[in-house]
């Protein structure tokens, strides 16, 4: 392959293709996809296949429509076919020319039943296996490039929440769904693509996975957003809650309590610790203030090529964090009816083994009026 971060990625997953006696791992346009050779453009009912196989090179069968598209990625070896033609046929055909054993074949999570059935059909008596789960303990660990990306992405999504926010009390009247557009615009204006966000105003904040819709932000009501993206084909996601007009004492408690146990959770975030002790740090901050029946998901996801990866920051989870990883913190308290309060973050763990908070937003309380 020709690019030396993609070549060791490679390397490892025949290494465990090798240990695991697996012959080769087809991996459809999927966020493995992304890992393995950076490819990026959405699968459709055109088969479309990385091939690794231990002790060879791993080459690429795809519709000669996306000729221009995969020959960008470091992959140097291709095998086209042509509307019409039965693109099974010429993987079996590559396959057996290149001598790649065929007895167990890997296939990627995302594959389509599509494809998956008719893989079946060509070969009755292989055994189809599921090749993510082998490709998820590399994807755990960062790279310098991976992580060069996400610190990028976080930069970028951190400036387009900023740019909304700029603009002040002009959101009064204005609704949820408006909100969304203008932050997708500004993301997207910044490189940002697969952009989503929940943009939640008062009582809908209590709802953690709120449907942005029509409800219309007003003086008085808080401003929840969890919005992210993709840059490079890394994620970033982020959480920050606003109140327009003075908030009454309750909300200003809960706020508060919100962000040291955001604060406490980054100050477990550290190696050697486990992951769950992430989130033992936050939600002992909101158990001990009587709030923990509110607080009602784990503090942390993994995040990386996909928004949300593994594993969590949560109870029960004894993954050792090392440098490499990257995952939220997004403690949240939540009261039906009256409104909701997340704070999240990006956390990092460099080379070094430093923790790096990587959005730059500020998380203390403001107020818009």
């Amino acid at each position: 392959m020709k690019d030396s971060a993609f070549s060791a990625r490679m390397k490892k997953m025949n290494e465990i293709l090798e240990k695991e006696g697996i012959g080769c791992f087809l991996v459809t346009p999927s966020s493995d996809m992304k890992y393995l050779c950076g490819y990026s453009i959405k699968g459709d009912e055109r088969f479309l296949a990385l091939v690794a196989a231990p002790g060879h090179e791993p080459f690429i069968i795809a519709n000669i429509l996306y000729e221009l598209q995969v020959t960008e990625t470091p992959v140097e070896e291709f095998a086209y076919w042509f509307d019409g033609e039965n693109p099974f046929e010429l993987l079996k055909k590559e396959l057996s020319k290149r001598g790649i054993d065929t007895g167990t074949i890997a296939v990627d999570a995302a594959m389509p039943a599509l494809f998956s059935l008719q893989l079946s059909a060509l070969y009755p008596d292989t055994r189809l296996i599921n090749g993510s789960p082998l490709v998820q303990p590399l994807r755990i660990y960062k790279d310098r490039q991976e992580m060069d990306c996400m610190i990028a992405a976080t930069a970028k999504a951190d400036q387009a929440l900023g740019r909304c926010m700029e603009k002040g009390t002009y959101w009064v009247g204005k609704t949820e769904s408006d909100f969304l557009a203008e932050l997708a615009y500004e993301m997207t204006c910044l490189g940002v693509s697969d952009t989503g966000a929940c943009v939640a105003v008062g009582a809908n904040a209590a709802v953690p996975h709120h449907k942005t819709g029509d409800t219309v932000i007003e003086m008085g009501k808080c401003l929840l957003i969890d919005f992210g993206g993709s840059y490079r084909n890394y994620h970033t996601d982020m959480t920050r809650t606003y109140h327009f007009g003075e908030p009454d004492a309750e909300f200003v408690k809960i706020y508060n309590l919100v962000l040291e146990a955001n604060l406490a959770g980054e100050e477990a975030a550290k190696v050697g610790n486990e992951l769950q002790d992430v989130d033992a740090a936050a939600r002992k901050v909101i158990e001990k203030a009587g709030y923990g029946d509110y607080f009602i998901h784990r503090t942390g996801h993994g995040i990386g090529i996909d928004c949300h990866e593994g594993p969590s920051a949560g109870a029960g989870e004894t993954t050792k964090i090392r440098p490499g990883m990257a995952f939220s913190c997004e403690p949240g308290i939540y009261l039906p009816g009256k409104f909701g309060v997340r704070i999240e973050d990006q956390v990092l763990i460099e080379e070094d083994g430093k923790t790096r908070v990587l959005h730059q937003l500020p998380k203390e309380l403001i107020v818009i009026q």
